[in-house]
């Protein structure tokens, strides 16, 4: 079931919106998000190295030894993952891009939760969102 939004409601989600999709390091992020997504060979090897640590992980997890070369060889994609600008500059974008989307789902959750505005420390304790809040 859908509940309708109060149009008060849906003109200023429509605002917050705007004002994020017009924001410079928004738009920075995302235009780092696409150029990676772009550049297929880079997608590859991303793809490559977190489904082969997924799998290397639940192996480990399931108590099944690992063999040297294959931690080696999940080693080496690694670092040539690191060292891969697009897949950083990815990485960076990516985490901008749920930090915002982090502060607003805390914002409107405690709003929720309170029936009122909430202030930075209320929604992401001491000292506000990046000292020990757990959302990094």
């Amino acid at each position: 079931m859908t509940v309708a939004l109060a149009p008060a409601i849906a003109s200023h989600i429509e605002a917050l919106c705007a004002a994020i999709a017009a924001d410079a390091a928004i738009q920075s992020a995302r235009n780092k998000a696409e150029a990676f997504l772009a550049d297929e060979p880079a997608v590859a090897l991303y793809r490559d190295v977190m489904n082969l640590g997924r799998t290397l992980e639940q192996r480990h997890r399931s108590g099944q030894k690992l063999a040297p070369d294959e931690i080696s060889k999940f080693q080496d994609m690694q670092d040539q993952a690191d060292a891969h600008e697009g897949i950083q500059a990815f990485v960076t974008a990516q985490d901008v891009l749920q930090e915002v989307a982090t502060q607003v789902n805390g914002f409107v959750a405690k709003t929720l939760e309170k029936g009122s505005v909430p202030t930075a420390e209320e929604v992401f304790g001491n000292g506000g969102c990046g000292e020990g809040c757990g959302c990094h």
